[in-house]
């Protein structure tokens, strides 16, 4: 997934709403969507105008559909290029405004579910009734507002004081020049007349079908939710902000990760108005129910109303957060990578099934997965795309224990069956296996990778490695079974090396990025002036972690890494985190507040960033005790993932 078209984007985000960290957004959606449209149906009701208007209707509920998401991809797609192509920027203040807009916003949803209860239609009504002129006529009235509204503006605006005091100011200022408190009853009245109008010409616009003001409330409805809502970050969509991340080289690459950005959030969109037009089929019901109508408005407000407090209390936020993790964040995993794979050609229709279910992964050459073998689960499958003449290593090693016997079959394009290897006729080097070394593909395509085990439980780690040196060859002493392959075509080379030796040689660790490489060396200064080098780290399992106090996935994923020290720690784990483009009066806020004891960093040259290829946060790097890159992560990591990183990583130690 390296090379991301808008397609593939597009795509990705049609399968992103399936995802269960999206799952806390639709019915907020279909609240709100459903509040409007029994708002409508009401409206239409009491003005006699009845089904002449369906259609309006349908027409206003599509449009709608189409402004909450274009509100949701805006803000995405800001929170995209702040977070990564300007971090240096604005990054460290996405959070800050995420979460004002989630309370102004929450305030707002809780303002319009009382509107369409119709509370605040009867409200306005009470206060103009001549018994209570008293009420508007008073100074004590406006004194209260002040009050009332001082506070939740000081609530909104995350009580900081140097923002919020300016805002109460100039609502005290505006009052007083207008009237409030020196001719109170004129000013109230005439703000609840310019209240109910507003209100009453968006419910004709509604009805009418050319309503510019509620289109905006949608489409700010959609900015709210945003707000209170983070994507899954699968392959792809890590992959895209990684783009956005770029934007150091030129303008272009901005430009290229917002289009990237903003194809995938239309692809998350069409779902939600395809869903806005499916509830168009509810107006005959609610017609029909006229007589009911009002409990239905009270239902509907009140849901909207609820989903207001989750939005303003940041929630909705943690319910995203709460299904982004664990076996949620896995089955999204695969649904992006198995989906995105098949429209790319990747992963077969006949391979679809068995790739969402977890039996099979798609794999790219040079790159490593992990499956666990069960007595119910004999058999692991990976998925790889492959070119003529590509020489070829297939690596087999043991997470947790000594690997048990297995059984490896390769299946070529045409799912014929290319060799066949057991343990015993592998070759073996530092505790990896290879059935196969130094295998010819002889043709372009899908090929498929069967790893059977039948005898006891063990989680087993494969990875596809292609040669740039001679291919990997058996000793003579070997009887390869891959030499007796349906194609009788040789497994390896006739040149190449047949020592041990010599491969262990060849396996030596080289300085670089990729798995199985030496971590490039570094010295850095923490937080409490501690200098660290890479090398003084030796002996110990390093996870490298490289982050901001303003990326606000990294928040969500540092309460886990303290779990995995304070319970790894003491068997050799260690946690760097080296941050950029920060502060260290931030870093020592953001340790305060999450309680972390492992060191903290600030790489102010952005040198080991560079050295890394750090390109967006956070992207993390698992090392063993001699330094040697076992597993990179771009993107949040899950308490899962790095539990299972670190059982291998101990396992091998």
């Amino acid at each position: 997934m390296e090379n991301v078209t808008i397609g593939l984007a597009l795509v990705a985000g049609i399968l992103s709403f399936i995802s269960p960290c999206v799952l806390p957004l639709v019915p907020a959606y279909i609240g709100y969507m459903g509040g409007r449209l029994t708002h409508n149906i009401s409206r239409q009701a009491a003005s006699g105008t009845g089904a002449t208007v369906s259609l309006a209707v349908r027409l206003q509920m599509l449009l709608h559909g189409i402004a909450f998401v274009l509100g949701f991809t805006i803000v995405f797609v800001l929170i995209g290029l702040f977070t990564t192509a300007l971090s240096s920027l604005a990054g460290q203040h996405v959070s800050t405004f995420t979460e004002i807009l989630g309370r102004v916003g929450g305030l707002v949803i809780i303002f319009f579910g009382f509107q369409f209860m119709g509370v605040m239609p009867r409200f306005f009504a009470w206060l103009r009734k001549k018994g209570q002129a008293a009420i508007l006529d008073n100074v004590l009235f406006s004194l209260v507002f002040v009050i009332l509204a001082s506070a939740l503006i000081y609530w909104a605006f995350l009580e900081q004081a140097a923002v919020a005091l300016p805002l109460i100011a100039v609502l005290v200022l505006a009052l007083f020049v207008k009237g409030a408190f020196t001719e109170p009853a004129n000013f109230w009245h005439g703000t609840l007349e310019r209240l109910e109008t507003m209100l009453y010409s968006d419910t004709r616009a509604d009805i009418g079908g050319s309503g510019r003001e509620g289109l905006l409330g949608s489409t700010f409805m959609g900015m709210v939710f945003s707000a209170g809502w983070t994507p899954c970050i699968g392959p792809l969509l890590g992959t895209i902000l990684t783009v956005a991340a770029a934007s150091g080289a030129t303008s272009g690459d901005i430009a290229q990760g917002m289009l990237l950005l903003t194809a995938y959030s239309i692809g998350l969109g069409i779902p939600f108005v395809i869903t806005a037009l499916l509830m168009n089929s509810a107006q005959g019901i609610l017609r029909r129910l006229q007589r009911h109508m009002h409990k239905i408005e009270l239902l509907s407000g009140t849901l909207l109303i609820a989903i207001g407090l989750l939005v303003a209390s940041g929630q909705l936020q943690s319910l995203s957060q709460t299904f982004s993790r664990g076996e949620f964040a896995d089955f999204t995993f695969r649904v992006e990578e198995c989906g995105v794979g098949f429209f790319d050609g990747e992963v077969g229709l006949s391979h679809l099934g068995a790739c969402l279910g977890g039996s099979l992964a798609p794999v790219a050459i040079n790159q490593s997965a992990s499956g666990f073998f069960a007595p119910d689960r004999p058999q692991q499958e990976y998925l790889f795309h492959g070119e003529a003449g590509q020489r070829i290593d297939f690596e087999v090693r043991s997470v947790n224990a000594d690997l048990p016997d297995f059984e490896f079959i390769l299946f070529g394009p045409a799912e014929t069956e290319l060799a066949r290897a057991s343990k015993a006729e592998s070759l073996e080097s530092d505790g990896r296996f290879y059935p196969l070394a130094g295998f010819e593909l002889k043709s372009d395509g899908k090929y498929r990778v069967a790893l059977r085990n039948s005898s006891q439980a063990d989680m087993a780690r494969f990875r596809v490695k292609a040669r740039d040196a001679e291919a990997i060859t058996r000793p003579e002493s070997s009887s390869p079974a891959a030499a007796d392959t349906t194609t009788s075509e040789p497994a390896q080379s006739d040149d190449a090396m047949n020592s041990f030796a010599d491969i262990a040689a060849d396996l030596a660790p080289a300085v670089g990025l990729a798995e199985g490489n030496r971590a490039p060396a570094f010295t850095i200064e923490t937080l409490d002036d501690e200098v660290v080098a890479l090398s003084g780290l030796r002996d110990r399992v390093v996870l490298l972690n490289f982050w901001g106090t303003w990326c606000g996935p990294c928040r969500r994923e540092m309460p886990e890494f303290q779990k995995a020290f304070e319970e790894w720690n003491e068997q050799g784990f260690e946690i760097l985190a080296i941050a950029y483009n920060d502060t260290e009066e931030a870093m020592l806020s953001f340790r305060d507040e999450f309680a972390l004891s492992f060191p903290l960093a600030l790489d102010d040259s952005g040198e080991i960033n560079d050295a890394y290829g750090i390109q967006t946060r956070p992207s993390s790097y698992l090392l063993d005790r001699d330094g040697v890159i076992l597993a990179r992560h771009f993107g949040i990591m899950t308490e899962a993932q790095l539990s299972e990183m670190l059982v291998e990583a101990f396992a091998q130690a």
